[in-house]
């Protein structure tokens, strides 16, 4: 089944409020991919996936630019992604990317997607924000639908 959702946001709260609604229909081994100019609001939207996942203080999502990924605890770990640093695909195997996108006990979200070209699964939700004016945002929701093979997951040091 192919999920589409077009919404215009006019406050952050109001971001956050759409994706806590996005993430009462997410499950374990989904992946949301998103993308937006720098300040568009994907860290927004993510914080209200983490609310919506069940995190205590969202006040603890941050976008991971320097480290790279957070993990949340949420009733499903939840990974946050932010590829703003890289500059091609391959560089995600050094850190394990796929191993965590792949784990179908988690839910990823990752940050500047386009970045990871092809790493992105097909059945991923693909999250476009949009800067319209100041304090407007319009969020685009598409959800592929072609299942994927979840494969095993490696153990991390």
């Amino acid at each position: 089944m192919k999920i589409s959702h077009d919404f215009v946001s006019r406050s952050a709260e109001e971001t956050v409020a759409f994706a806590k609604q996005i993430a009462k229909g997410l499950n374990p081994g989904d992946v949301i991919a998103l993308q937006g100019n720098l300040g568009s609001g994907k860290t927004t939207f993510i914080k209200g996936i983490a609310l919506g996942l069940g995190i205590e203080d969202a006040d603890q999502v941050k976008s991971p630019t320097f480290v790279v990924m957070h993990m949340y605890k949420t009733l499903v770990p939840l990974y946050h992604f932010d590829l703003y640093r890289f500059e091609q695909p391959n560089e995600l195997e050094a850190i394990g990317f796929e191993d965590f996108i792949h784990d179908s006990r988690a839910i990823s979200c990752i940050e500047w997607a386009e970045k990871a070209g092809r790493e992105i699964p097909p059945d991923a939700y693909r999250i476009r924000i949009d800067y319209l004016r100041e304090n407007v945002r319009r969020i685009v929701v598409r959800k592929g639908h072609r299942k994927r093979t979840y494969r095993p997951v490696k153990k991390h040091g």
